[in-house]
């Protein structure tokens, strides 16, 4: 709006001073020129935003398409000009989002697969956003199994409880250690009150 006000500030000076140059143009004229020049500065304007407008859309089309997040600004326009759209992303959003939190807790490749089967078997055929979802939980997995968490888990829930079992972190090992690393027997009372009755023994100088 205020390059359509400066480019129409400039027109106006341009027309004005061509008129006190001539010294031809009525005041009429002079008012017909002002009002195509204004007009046609609105029209320009117009067709500039519809332009980025539907560049704008394009994008966040092509973004939904590749189960990709939108920008705050893109979010911010999208809720402007296509609430139902909008809602239908966070929508969207909220079920990768659940499905990238269960990656996170998953124990093998193996299972890793399994929330991926299972979360993309649980959308709707009758969804009309379905394309959309499957690309983004497609996206999340992609996601995922190139990040190091997802290298080092192990293929199968077999060899993940398997290496559970051998670790030595695991709870019953851990419960073990700290049992006897933490255990001090001079804490207990009935020992403590033997040792204090012992007779001591001086070393002959």
């Amino acid at each position: 709006m205020n390059n359509l006000l400066i480019n129409t500030c400039i027109r106006i000076d341009s027309i004005i001073s061509d008129v006190s140059v001539a010294g031809q143009n009525s005041e009429d004229n002079l008012g017909c020129q002002l009002a195509a020049t204004i007009r046609k500065n609105i029209e320009a304007s117009k067709n500039h935003s519809e332009q980025n407008d539907e560049k704008m859309m394009n994008k966040i089309m092509a973004k939904l398409k590749n189960g990709k997040k939108l920008s705050q600004k893109e979010e911010t326009y999208l809720k402007q000009h296509n609430p139902e759209l909008y809602l239908q992303y966070i929508r969207i959003r909220r079920m990768a989002e659940a499905m990238a939190d269960q990656l996170k807790h998953a124990n093998s490749k193996e299972e890793v697969n399994d929330i991926i089967m299972q979360s993309m078997s649980a959308i709707s055929d009758k969804d009309p956003y379905k394309e959309y979802i499957v690309a983004a939980l497609n996206e999340v997995a992609k996601e995922y199994k190139n990040s190091d968490a997802y290298m080092e888990l192990p293929a199968t829930s077999e060899e993940a409880n398997i290496k559970k079992e051998s670790s030595p972190n695991n709870d019953e090992d851990s419960f073990s250690k700290n049992d006897s690393d933490d255990f001090d027997p001079m804490s207990w009372s009935p020992l403590q009150e033997l040792v204090e009755t012992m007779p001591t023994f001086e070393s002959p100088a």
